[in-house]
């Protein structure tokens, strides 16, 4: 079974937009919590920052979305403490939003319950230590690609390009544990390459250009919410500091449900045909 890549992408926005309110719904609280916590992190922080990253839109200057704050965590104990808190409640959030919304394409009967979602089941602790195992497979990979790279020096950016594409094929093979996962289905290594066998290119081709669509689409709404935000000024930086993150983590979240909804339809569709059986190749 080959997988359709136009379909594939197409579908996982489409079903995004149709299922927007419920994707509000659910995202909603997170949104809301992390945008809370970064805004008194940032307020809370030392007034001793650079100005980072400049943004330009339709020629017009704008303020900077960035900050690199230089203070050090030694003089200032307890932002480094707020910095990891930080952390953990997005890495805490991940597994939670990722199978939600994969179970919500896969398990269409389901009710989307948020209370439900946001509660932490086996299944949460399966699917992050399923990242885990992706991270550190690709780790080795990553570094040999980067070390082929450098020595053919001569072909070095068709040959990055190379290693770029085998990388992500090789996430995207593994990536598969993850909607597994999400439905409470064990599958080992040997089980993930004969579930893609035949598809790997594919399904790097779906993940590439679903990211370059949704680079694009979050990049043009950063910009258009940094360029709304001058108009904020007179409701106070706090506020306008609150709002922009708000807004910033949102498109973070829609931007991780296309790519979930990517992957589920991509397991639903080989999954149907799967042969745990077939010697992978």
């Amino acid at each position: 079974m080959k997988l359709a890549i136009i379909p594939i992408i197409v579908g996982a926005f489409k079903f995004c937009w149709l299922h927007r309110h419920q994707f509000y719904y659910l995202a909603l609280p997170v949104v809301t919590i992390l945008a809370i916590f970064s805004t008194l992190l940032t307020t809370l922080s030392p007034d001793n920052s650079l100005q980072a990253l400049e943004f330009k839109f339709l020629g017009e200057h704008t303020f900077n979305l960035n900050e690199t704050i230089v203070y050090s965590y030694n003089s200032y104990p307890g932002y480094f403490f707020a910095d990891v808190s930080l952390f953990f409640l997005i890495v805490f959030f991940f597994p939670l939003y990722s199978v939600a919304w994969h179970r919500f394409y896969l398990v269409p009967e389901e009710n989307l319950n948020v209370l439900a979602c946001y509660n932490w089941k086996k299944r949460h602790s399966l699917f992050l230590w399923s990242n885990l195992k992706i991270f550190l497979l690709m780790v080795p990979i990553g570094g040999i690609s980067i070390l082929i790279t450098i020595a053919s020096v001569i072909f070095a950016p068709l040959v990055g390009v190379a290693m770029i594409f085998f990388v992500v094929m090789c996430y995207a093979r593994f990536s598969m544990w993850l909607p597994a996962t999400a439905l409470d289905k064990q599958m080992n290594f040997h089980e993930a390459f004969v579930l893609t066998h035949g598809n790997g290119a594919r399904l790097a081709l779906i993940l590439i250009l679903t990211g370059i669509l949704a680079g694009i689409l979050d990049g043009i709404a950063t910009s258009l919410i940094t360029h709304a935000s001058n108009s904020l000024s007179a409701v106070g930086s706090l506020t306008q500091t609150l709002l922009k993150n708000f807004a910033l983590y949102l498109i973070m979240y829609a931007g991780m449900a296309i790519g979930i909804t990517t992957l589920s339809i991509s397991y639903q569709q080989l999954a149907e045909f799967y042969n745990p059986n077939e010697t992978s190749r």
